[in-house]
């Protein structure tokens, strides 16, 4: 660290967009670091290097009764990954983000000191790094609060919505079930191509870990959940790929005329909380120019803005190839952490729709006019002007940055992007 210059950390690369790439001189890449080194069977409390990917974390607490139990949409990114972006998952109304369960983490600065950071042993530096995007330090290690299963099941309920008003009713109604319920995930996925009033209906599924009691019989209560021996990435599909006008419509509607209502499905918990991981083709399909997710989030009563988004898309002939509605509850102490009281809306587009870097500025108005921000891991096209609007206490962060800092060795190509290191 004291000979590399300036550094970009880098854990699995899963972010859509330039979180983990390396504005000036190195890539330190932590996914060598990945041992678990101490587990607590009767508390629940597990100490991770920062490589460690919440994956293979859950392949082996599952068994034992434990889950982690805030997974965002993949479970193949890294324990340092989740803390520095302090990722969200289908049950934040109740469980919170992913750093409101860390107990303690360890971090290397660019002196080569290692310091050990809490909610209790400097919060400032501990609250700045948990949303911080890698860029207080290195993160070396984690003690991580699991919470109890029985099993490594899930029970799903789907319903289906004929409107947007309709499908914001339900997860209202679900979010506040979700607020004392931190095993209740919900998420909404949206058809954003029939215009009209039926834009934005949806499926919403409603997921719980299965208790014993839940399991036919015969039914182990773990899972076989072996997978297939990393292999090499699926490469892009020539030119524009599969993903276009013609296809999304008729995916959209084929996906909400026939997966009907169920309820009570039982699912291995990882396939239900992390569908996205069995489709390792889905960024190939969208061809040699990949993909850009828009996500954001907005205050709960900033429902309008909403309708306003999805019109704006599909009015532009835009239409989301895949899109997402879930709840957010309240947000943390991270000056930098996403999620605030309200919703948060993610559209996969393909980057070839996006002609210059200007394109969605409309929607990144709207969502800063709403009181709303964008997602900093997935970004790689908002507005770095509206950065400080957006995150109104990013100089709190900035502070507690320099301090962590003083040499602003640590990088990104995010950071410069969006001007974060003034």
């Amino acid at each position: 660290m004291k000979s590399a210059g300036q550094v970009t950390v880098r854990g699995a690369g899963c972010s859509y967009g330039d979180a983990a790439l390396p504005g000036q001189g190195i890539v330190l890449d932590m996914t060598a670091r990945n041992r678990v080194l101490s587990f607590d069977g009767l508390r629940g409390v597990v100490v991770v290097e920062a490589g460690v990917t919440l994956g293979d974390l859950m392949d082996q607490v599952l068994p034992l009764g434990w889950a982690v139990p805030v997974l965002p949409g993949t479970a193949k990114i890294t324990v340092g990954g989740a803390l520095a972006s302090d990722v969200h998952g289908k049950n934040h109304p109740g469980a919170g983000s992913f750093g409101q369960h860390v107990l303690w983490l360890s971090l290397l600065d660019s002196e080569g000191m290692v310091t050990e950071l809490s909610a209790g042993q400097d919060p400032d530096g501990f609250w700045a790094t948990l949303g911080g995007m890698g860029l207080t330090g290195v993160i070396l290690k984690a003690a991580i609060q699991l919470q109890p299963v029985e099993t490594g099941w899930a029970r799903q309920r789907r319903r289906r919505t004929r409107s947007l008003d309709e499908t914001i009713a339900v997860l209202r109604e679900l979010a506040v079930r979700q607020e004392t319920d931190p095993n209740l995930h919900v998420v909404a996925w949206l058809d954003t191509h029939t215009p009209g009033p039926r834009l934005g209906r949806g499926l919403i599924d409603e997921t719980q870990p299965a208790q014993l009691s839940d399991l036919p019989r015969g039914v182990p209560p773990d899972p076989d959940r072996r997978r297939s021996a990393a292999g090499r990435p699926v490469r892009s599909l020539p030119g524009p790929g599969v993903v276009f006008g013609p296809t999304i419509a008729a995916a959209s509607l084929a996906r909400w005329h026939f997966t009907g209502a169920r309820d009570g499905r039982l699912l291995p918990l990882m396939s239900a909380l992390c569908p996205l991981d069995r489709a390792d083709a889905w960024p190939a399909a969208f061809g040699r120019s990949g993909l850009v997710q828009y996500q954001f989030a907005i205050p709960s009563e900033a429902t309008p803005v909403l309708r306003r988004v999805l019109a704006f898309l599909v009015g532009s002939r835009m239409s989301p190839a895949l899109t997402t509605l879930k709840n957010l509850g309240f947000g943390t102490a991270g000056p930098l952490s996403f999620p605030l009281h309200g919703w948060t809306l993610a559209a996969d587009l393909p980057a070839r729709w996006l002609r210059d870097g200007r394109t969605l500025r409309t929607l990144d108005a709207m969502v800063a006019e709403a009181g709303g921000r964008i997602y900093l891991a997935k970004d790689s096209t908002v507005d770095p002007d509206l950065i400080p609007e957006m995150y109104p206490r990013l100089k709190t962060w900035q502070r507690t940055r320099d301090r962590l800092d003083p040499d602003r060795r640590f990088t990104s190509g995010l950071a410069e992007r969006l001007h974060l290191l003034p």
